[in-house]
């Protein structure tokens, strides 16, 4: 197998707080449990997911000159991330907070967004010029649209990956239609993108999504089949089911473990599997990034 390529996460870096509860999570009460700080967002859990899976990757986003953002900087250091495309910006570091019930289903969130909401297309331009040697890149529906407008006429001829991160931020895809290679986002999402009603099966909201642009599709449904499009061909896998911990970055962990398997050459389908077997070790683990994250883990067979 060869040589996996590099790959550039453009999107949120935050700090990510999260709790979980000892019992069940209720309104104006306080809950007994326990705190864990980490690095968090979406480019970033699919970048240091990434870097266990033994893939060179850049990561370009925004931190604030802040504490929260030094220890940032020196956490993704230390995970192997390459950070020449990281900013420092004159705003307070994002944070993500959130709230896990004792069967590790998420009670309540809140992120704050604002230094993400930042980025501009000078932003892109500019580090475009610093992940150029990568000829993967990847982005979330996070950015503004002009920085998803500008990442469009920055890609070129390097294959172009995207997730849309909730339906509320779906629509702005379209902003990369025309230039997306490969999608990534659930039931809600493609509904939210398509206009069809959420509760249209997978594989015909999947080839709605398809017919928007992009050239390959993977359609997540909780613990239901994983639904893939390439070239307008559909088929699903199914999942194995997974005692879950920690809901928190197995969407994330999904993408990272596809796009690993695509940086070594794999097919979709083979790629889309290691992805699910990332998916299944973050959901056992407590955090964003699952501890013993390996490529050989994930795909033993595949794997040399």
């Amino acid at each position: 197998m060869k040589t996996p390529s590099a790959i550039a996460c453009i999107g949120a870096v935050h700090a990510d707080l999260i709790a979980h509860a000892a019992h069940e999570v209720r309104r104006e009460t306080s809950t007994p449990g326990t705190i864990t700080l980490s690095p968090g967002g979406v480019g970033t859990n699919v970048a240091r997911a990434l870097a266990r899976l033994g893939v060179p990757v850049h990561l370009a986003g925004a931190v604030g000159t802040d504490a929260d953002g030094a220890t940032l900087c020196r956490i993704l250091a230390e995970d192997g991330l390459e950070l020449s495309a990281l900013a420092r910006a004159d705003l307070p570091t994002g944070r993500y907070v959130a709230l896990h019930d004792p069967d590790g289903s998420l009670a309540a969130a809140v992120c704050d967004t604002s230094i993400t909401d930042s980025l501009d297309a000078d932003f892109i331009a500019d580090a475009a010029t610093r992940l150029a040697d990568c000829p993967i890149w990847f982005a979330e529906a996070n950015l503004p649209e002009d920085a998803l407008s500008e990442l469009t006429e920055r890609v070129g001829e390097r294959f172009l990956a995207a997730d849309a991160v909730s339906s509320a931020k779906a629509p702005k895809l379209a902003a990369l239609a025309g230039r997306l290679d490969l999608v990534f986002l659930n039931r809600a999402e493609a509904a939210a993108w398509t206009g069809f009603a959420e509760g249209t099966p997978a594989i015909p909201l999947a080839l709605a999504v398809s017919a928007l642009g992009p050239r390959q599709v993977v359609l997540s449904d909780g613990a239901g089949p994983l639904t893939l499009v390439e070239d307008g061909t559909p088929w699903q896998i199914e999942p194995q089911p997974v005692a879950v911990t920690d809901v928190t970055g197995a969407g994330d962990a999904l993408i990272a473990g596809t796009l690993a398997g695509l940086a070594r050459g794999l097919t979709l389908d083979e790629a889309a599997q290691a992805g699910i077997a990332a998916a299944r070790l973050t959901l056992a683990a407590t955090g964003a990034v699952a501890p013993d994250l390996d490529w050989d883990r994930i795909c033993p067979v595949l794997a040399s």
